[in-house]
């Protein structure tokens, strides 16, 4: 059975699309590179390459830290339209959430060594990273229920949803931590976004436990 023109229309926007999210993910994470290049540009020939990283170390960490959120990011819309193959209305804008908490993640990135640690800055990121989170949590719900949007009719995993929920949950508490706590803990409060694997893995067990 071939696919009727609508269908194919269909197939072709989701496709679109994630060709779309894949570029700005990409340029985003180029963009995290930026103030390292200034730095590198303005002291060269000044500092030896040790000094330059003791001075910088703070650019480098916020630099990893946000080229590895970026990424598990991008996978994870990656994967989500794996099975979303067609489009309506509410994945378009979904979408366009993940997209602007994406392009935005440079912005705060850059602040967390420009700027001294304050609520602000600390909110600002967190709140980037929630509504990237929040949006993938909510395509993933609303991908399952809504099979249709599949090709083969197949929802999303409730494990792709899992995985969402639970990076928004902690994102959302170490937002909350590192804003309150800004003259102390800020930042370092993102640390706890690693817990999100064996919070996942405790919750299918229990899933598991109950078949």
């Amino acid at each position: 059975m071939t696919d009727t023109p609508t269908e194919k229309a269909s197939t072709t926007s989701a496709e679109r699309l994630v060709f779309f999210t894949d570029a700005v993910a990409a340029i985003a994470i180029t963009l995290l590179i930026l103030p390292l290049m200034e730095s590198v540009s303005s002291e060269a020939g000044q500092k030896s390459i040790g000094d330059f990283v003791h001075d910088h170390i703070g650019e480098f960490g916020a630099f990893v830290l946000s080229f590895a959120v970026i990424f598990r990011l991008w996978w994870a819309h990656h994967q989500l339209f794996r099975h979303i193959t067609r489009l309506d209305s509410m994945v378009v804008r979904l979408s366009l959430l993940w997209t602007f908490a994406v392009v935005l993640l440079p912005i705060p990135t850059a602040l967390i060594t420009a700027t001294k640690p304050s609520a602000g800055s600390v909110a600002l990121y967190g709140g980037a990273l929630c509504l990237a989170s929040g949006s993938l949590m909510l395509l993933g719900w609303y991908g399952r229920r809504h099979p249709e949007l599949t090709a083969d009719a197949t929802p999303v995993p409730r494990a792709q949803v899992l995985s969402s929920a639970t990076a928004f949950g902690i994102e959302l508490v170490a937002t909350a931590i590192g804003a309150v706590f800004a003259a102390s803990i800020n930042f370092w409060a993102f640390l706890l976004m690693p817990l999100g694997g064996p919070i996942q893995n405790l919750i299918k067990s229990r899933w598991r436990g109950n078949d």
